[in-house]
C-alpha cells in the first residue's frame, strides 16, 4: 500500500553543501540508531481528553475506503473495526470475528462474533459484514484496498452468524487482510442513507470500535468520545475524548508539543528529536516503511539500465542516515525492509545479504553515465514539500547527480498533488523519478512486490517482466514459508536487477506524548488498531 504521509513544511535544505557537511556544521545530528520501545508501563490513571496532532493535516474523509493514507487511518484505526485485529508482534487476534476455517484451498468459512453492536444500538449483521467488504470493491469509490479481492470469487452470508469467501484461485495472502481496513465493518442502513455524505464532517460513519466522532469542525479538530457500550470489555479505555488537531508546520508542531498545547504525536518531525526528548516520551519502533524512488518513465534518458544503475550509485546513502533521518533510519539493499520478514527469515537474509550494499559511488556513477547518451538528458524527479525529509533527499539527489554529469530538475508537489500521483495518469506525466515513502500492511514482503506485476494498479512504471511476474504468481499461491520465501527472493533479485526501483533508507515509527501519559509502544500497526485504548495517565 502506497503511503501516503503528509505532513507539511515551511523550509527545506538550503545551499548545495553535502549532507555530511551539513549535519557536521549544526553539530546536532547523529548517526547513532535509537532504542527501539517494545514495552511501556500500562496506563492506571483516567484521563478526560488527550489532544493528539495529525501532521499530514486534516483528513479528507472519515470512509474506512480512503484509509489508506495517515490522516484518515490515525484517527480511524480507534473508530472502525475489522473481522481481526493485530497484536503487538502482527499476530492475527479476534475482533468482530472470533474464527474462520479453511476447509480447502478456495474457501474462508468466518465466524462472526454475537452481540457486536454499532455505536446506534443496532446489532452487527451477516449482511452489514459483506455490505461493508462488497462497498470498498466499488472501482467508483476509488478504494486502493480492492486489489486484495483480485481473485475472489464471491463473498455471501451463509449462517445467522457466519460469512463464506469462495476464490478463483488460491491466495495466501487473504487471511493478512482480515486485519485491515478492507474488512471494516460499516453500518449498511446508514451508509445507504448517507450516500456520498457517508464519512464527511456533516454525516460521520457508522461503526463499532471503542470511539466514535462525537464532532468534527472542518479546519479545526476532530473529537473522538469513548465507546462505553464497546463489546471488548477486557479492554477499558483511560481516556475518555480524544480530540484531533491539524497543525502541519513542523515548526509548529515543534511549539504545540513543546508548549503542552498537544499531548502527542506520531512522525515528530526530525529537527524537533533533540529539543523535545527531556519534554516527554520519545519513542521509536521498527518500521514496515520504506523510502524509495520509483523509475516511472523507462523510455526516456533512464532507459538505459546504465543510467539507472549511474542513479544508484550517486545517492549518499550514508548521508541520508546521518543527517536528514538523523540516525533513525537505516539504509536499505532491497525495496522490502528487513523487519517485514514475517516468516521465511533465513532464505530472506540470505538472499538480502547477496545484493549490493548501498553506498555513493560518484566515480562509478560519471564512468555508467558516460557510456550512457541519455542519460545526461534532462530527468524531471518529483517530490512531495510536504514531507520535510522527503524535500532534502531530493534536493542532495539533485546536487550528487550534478557532480556526476546528470541533471535532475527537481518537481516539487504541494500535498494535493503528491497524493494525485497514486490515482491519476495524469498526474504523473512528464515524470521520470517519483521519491516516496511507503509501507507494508503486514509483515509480508509479497504485498509490497506484487504491486510490480505486469497491469497492477500501483505499477505506476508499467514494468513487465515475465520472470518476475512467475515468481510473484508462485509465490501467491505457496503455503509453505520457505517455498513461498524462495519464490519471493527470486522476484526481489530481478526487480533489483532491472532497477524499477531504487530503495533508499527504511525510517524508524516514532512518537511523542507528554510525560503524564503511558502505555502506547510505537509500531507500525498503530495505522489499524486502536492505539488510543493503550494510552492514559500514570
Amino acid at each position: 500500500m502506497q503511503r501516503s504521509r503528509l505532513a507539511a513544511i515551511t523550509a527545506i535544505l538550503a545551499g548545495s553543501c553535502t549532507l555530511a557537511a551539513c549535519a557536521d556544521g549544526g553539530g546536532s545530528a547523529t548517526a547513532a540508531a535509537p532504542t527501539v520501545t517494545t514495552s511501556m508501563p500500562a496506563p492506571t490513571g483516567d484521563v478526560d481528553t488527550v489532544t493528539w496532532n495529525l501532521p499530514p493535516g486534516e483528513p479528507p474523509t472519515l470512509d474506512p475506503a480512503q484509509s489508506a493514507i495517515e490522516s484518515v487511518s490515525t484517527p480511524l484505526a480507534n473508530m472502525c473495526e475489522g473481522l481481526f485485529s493485530f497484536g503487538p508482534n502482527y499476530e492475527r487476534e479476534p475482533a468482530l470475528a472470533t474464527s474462520f476455517d479453511h476447509p480447502d484451498d478456495l474457501t474462508y468459512v468466518i465466524h462472526l462474533r454475537e452481540g457486536v453492536k454499532f455505536w446506534d444500538g443496532k446489532p452487527v449483521t451477516p449482511d452489514d459484514v459483506v455490505y461493508s467488504v462488497k462497498r470498498l470493491l466499488d472501482p467508483k469509490l476509488g478504494s486502493s484496498w480492492i486489489g486484495w479481492a483480485e481473485r475472489m470469487r464471491s463473498i455471501e452470508a451463509t449462517g445467522s452468524h457466519e460469512i463464506t469467501i469462495k476464490m478463483k484461485k488460491p491466495d495466501v495472502l487473504i487471511p493478512n487482510f482480515f486485519s485491515t481496513p478492507a474488512f471494516d465493518v460499516v453500518e449498511k442502513a446508514f451508509a445507504e442513507s448517507a450516500g456520498k455524505s457517508f464519512g464527511t464532517a456533516g454525516r460521520g460513519v457508522m461503526c463499532t470500535g471503542p470511539y466514535k466522532l462525537a464532532s468534527w469542525t472542518q479546519g479545526q479538530n476532530i473529537v473522538l468520545t469513548r465507546n462505553d457500550a464497546w463489546w471488548n470489555t477486557r479492554v477499558k479505555p483511560k481516556v475518555k475524548n480524544v480530540k484531533f488537531t491539524f497543525i502541519t508546520d513542523p515548526s509548529a508542531q515543534t511549539a504545540a508539543l513543546d508548549s503542552g498545547d498537544v499531548d502527542g504525536q506520531f512522525n515528530v518531525p526530525r529537527a524537533a528529536h533533540v529539543r523535545l526528548k527531556d519534554k516527554g516520551h520519545l519513542l521509536f519502533g521498527q518500521s514496515l516503511s520504506p523510502t524509495f524512488i520509483s523509475v516511472l518513465n523507462q523510455n526516456g534518458a533512464l532507459s538505459d539500465p546504465a543510467a539507472r544503475q549511474a542513479l544508484q550509485a550517486l545517492i549518499d546513502y550514508k548521508g541520508i542516515i546521518k543527517s536528514v533521518y538523523q540516525g533513525a533510519a537505516q539504509p536499505l539493499r532491497a525495496l522490502v525492509p528487513p523487519a517485514a520478514w514475517g516468516y521465511g527469515k533465513d532464505v530472506y537474509q540470505q538472499a538480502y545479504d547477496q545484493l549490493p550494499a548501498p553506498a555513493q559511488d560518484l566515480e562509478k556513477a560519471k564512468s555508467l553515465i558516460a557510456k550512457a547518451p541519455k542519460a545526461k538528458g534532462k530527468i524531471v524527479l518529483a517530490y512531495t514539500t510536504a514531507i520535510e525529509e522527503e524535500s532534502r533527499i531530493a534536493t542532495a539527489i539533485a546536487d550528487a547527480a550534478s557532480q556526476a554529469g546528470m541533471h535532475i530538475q527537481l518537481r516539487p508537489l504541494t500535498a494535493e498533488q503528491y497524493g494525485a500521483m497514486f490515482s491519476s495518469p495524469q498526474a504523473r506525466a512528464g515524470v521520470d523519478l517519483f521519491l516516496s515513502t511507503g509501507y507494508l500492511d503486514f509483515p509480508e514482503p509479497l504485498t509490497y512486490y506484487q504491486f510490480f506485476t505486469t497491469g497492477n494498479f500501483y505499477n505506476f512504471p508499467a514494468y513487465s517482466n515475465k520472470e518476475y511476474d512467475a515468481a510473484i504468481q508462485a509465490a501467491i499461491a505457496t503455503a509453505d514459508p520457505a517455498a513461498r520465501a524462495r519464490e519471493v527472493t527470486k522476484a526481489q533479485t530481478i526487480m533489483a536487477r532491472d532497477l524499477v526501483n531504487v530503495p533508499i533508507a527504511t525510517q524508524y515509527v516514532n512518537v511523542f506524548y507528554k510525560s503524564a501519559l503511558t502505555g502506547l509502544v510505537p509500531r507500525q500497526n498503530y495505522l489499524y488498531t486502536p492505539w488510543a485504548t493503550t494510552l492514559g495517565g500514570k
